[in-house]
């Protein structure tokens, strides 16, 4: 699991930053979060290709999280993309779309769905599903998080030879959960090979928000959690009054989930140097990193 910053910026747009969007590539599939403008772009810089797009998630309706939508869409189907493209969000996304359909005359020649996205579960897919929690916003918003299914646990390859396991086919069927039998008529089954299961990965998504601890159980134990940090601690003020939050708070919330490692974005368009940010978060979650764009970030197994 990778997850690619196409945009990092947040509200207005610099040389450096983008508008607002995340890919996370899963097992072969593209799914992108929010979708400023510029991002079909940045998948170009990054030389990432459509074709593995399937899902868009957008977490609220402010334009810089949906501006890019619609010279994607137009991209897609000029490249003649046939496969569906599911795109979830809050309510009064349908809205948006029917305005360009009907105001703008976007003409998607692909089929794609538009799913309202409420608190809870969004979408269930093959090893992993998206669930939902609300933040504290100008408007409805939404955190989103990517969790894997849970994992077989570690094979035995010394038990499964003691079995009497022939090494092969018959290995991958009892790492698959499958009952094999032996050439002797025997049978093993899976748990006398496995160790406990393994929990899959997470990846939290949290823009935009003001600091808000409610949103602290659904970050818990993520492998990564990508959180807003508009302004720096001086401007905290400031960050109450739009709703937004500084780099020590999204730390603040990193360190209460007890994630493994944060990634700052949506950075106001004020700071050309970071180092102060980083510094203030990692002052209170030293594993903080300030995403910049076209940045990847690996997510790997913890065992």
């Amino acid at each position: 699991m990778r997850a690619i910053f196409l945009g990092t910026s947040g509200g207005i747009p610099t040389p450096r930053r983008s508008l607002p969007a995340v890919a996370l590539m899963h097992e072969g599939e593209i799914m992108l979060f929010d979708c400023g403008e510029g991002a079909q772009t940045q998948f170009m810089r990054k030389g990432i290709g459509f074709g593995r797009l399937t899902k868009i998630f957008i977490t609220h309706i402010h334009g810089d999280h949906l501006s890019g939508l619609m010279g994607l869409f137009m991209t897609l189907t000029m490249l003649e993309r046939e496969a569906p493209l599911e795109v979830y969000g809050p309510p009064g996304l349908a809205e948006f779309f029917g305005s360009l359909e009907r105001d703008i005359k976007l003409r998607a020649r692909f089929p794609y769905s538009i799913h309202v996205a409420a608190p809870g579960m969004v979408v269930r897919c093959d090893g992993f599903h998206v669930e939902a929690a609300p933040v504290n916003h100008s408007v409805p918003c939404l955190a989103f998080a990517v969790q894997e299914s849970v994992r077989p646990g570690k094979f035995d390859l010394d038990r499964a030879r003691e079995l009497g396991v022939p090494e092969g086919p018959l290995f991958g069927s009892l790492q698959k959960g499958e009952t094999v039998t032996l050439p002797d008529g025997g049978t093993v089954s899976p748990s006398d090979v496995l160790g406990p299961p393994r929990k899959g990965r997470r990846v939290v998504y949290c823009t935009d928000t003001v600091y808000h601890p409610p949103i602290i159980p659904f970050c818990r134990e993520a492998d990564l959690l990508i959180h807003e940090s508009m302004f720096a601690e001086d401007m905290k003020d400031e960050a109450r009054m739009r709703k937004h939050s500084t780099a020590a708070e999204a730390a603040g919330i990193a360190r209460a989930a007890g994630v493994r490692r944060l990634a700052l974005t949506h950075i106001s368009a004020r700071y050309l140097d970071t180092s102060d940010i980083q510094e203030q978060a990692r002052a209170v979650f030293p594993e903080t990193t300030v995403a910049r764009d076209l940045m990847e970030i690996e997510i790997p197994y913890i065992d």
